[in-house]
């Protein structure tokens, strides 16, 4: 008789440990689903707050641009405003640098960098804005005609 209490007990104690091990493997299953769906949802912030930074600052420079009378005028505008700008390599073009919070910093600390080229076509004033970071990845792009 007392074979048959231990077993009973045993089988039991079985039982329990088995189905012990497959709610620990379902948690275990949902907490690792969850992670990933919360690690997407932080990237899809990250490159929505970029994007939208890219688009408001793109956006002020085409109102500096549009504000100006030729390529120089732009210039002079866009460097009074932007005090950080860095002219490029041809005439009218110019970079502005900005860090992980997007504030204007020399070149040195970027994490994101705006480029506008500028020029001039048959009284026109044809400028072209982009937003990338770092890494040479394109976040936003703009394009502008500015009637002279």
């Amino acid at each position: 008789m007392d074979t048959r209490i231990k077993r009973k007990r045993a089988s039991a104690s079985s039982l329990f440990l088995m189905e012990l091990v497959v709610a620990i493997l379902f948690f275990t299953l949902a907490a690792s689903l969850c992670i990933t769906i919360f690690v997407r949802a932080h990237s899809q912030s990250v490159s929505a707050k970029t994007l939208n930074h890219a688009v408001n600052l793109c956006s002020d420079t085409a109102e500096l641009i549009r504000a100006s009378d030729s390529v120089a005028d732009a210039t002079r505008l866009l460097t009074e405003h932007y005090s950080l700008s860095t002219p490029g390599s041809k005439n009218g073009e110019l970079f502005i640098y900005y860090d992980e919070d997007f504030e204007m910093i020399t070149s040195n600390a970027a994490a994101h960098r705006e480029q506008v080229v500028m020029t001039e076509e048959e009284g026109r004033l044809l400028a072209t804005i982009s937003f990338s970071d770092l890494k040479g990845n394109e976040v936003y792009s703009l394009s502008i005609v500015h009637a002279l």
